[in-house]
């Protein structure tokens, strides 16, 4: 996940692209996780996923968690 200008293009599930501002990538617990904001929006709406790195490519995965996803937030 380095690509130079931290914007990152994901599809949601209608298929439709949507592009993603990196905001910060945090560690907790020995796990990663990527904290993205929609850079075409005007509010406060954050993301959480998990980051997994990989030999072919990276992935982000949802965190189903509501306790883990609490405090991932806080950090």
């Amino acid at each position: 996940m380095n690509n130079g200008d931290g914007i990152l293009t994901l599809e949601d599930e209608n298929g439709q692209l949507i592009k993603m501002q990196v905001i910060e990538l945090l560690e907790y617990n020995f796990e990663k996780y990527v904290l993205l904001q929609n850079p075409d929006e005007d509010n406060d709406n954050s993301y959480i996923f998990r980051f997994i790195e990989d030999n072919d490519y990276d992935k982000l995965e949802s965190v189903d968690d509501e306790k883990e996803l609490e405090f991932i937030f806080k950090l």
